[in-house]
């Protein structure tokens, strides 16, 4: 995929957002089969930039991630 599409995997999760060249890159929002949720910025396929996580009981963690994982 390139461009803004959205991807619903077999085993519930889902992305909606932009590719370049099949991976998730700039911003989407991706979901979990749990009620999860990362709305945000991506890069080369995981979470990159300024996001937030909500968690399936409603607590958001904003903030700045990494290579998939929150470091401010």
């Amino acid at each position: 995929m390139h461009g803004h599409g959205v991807y619903t995997w077999a085993d519930g999760r889902k992305y909606d957002g932009e590719y370049v060249n099949d991976l998730k890159e700039g911003y989407g929002v991706f979901y979990w089969p749990d009620g999860q949720k990362y709305e945000g910025h991506f890069k080369q396929g995981v979470e990159n930039g300024e996001g937030t996580l909500t968690t399936n009981r409603g607590k958001q963690k904003k903030g700045v991630w990494s290579n998939g994982k929150k470091i401010k």
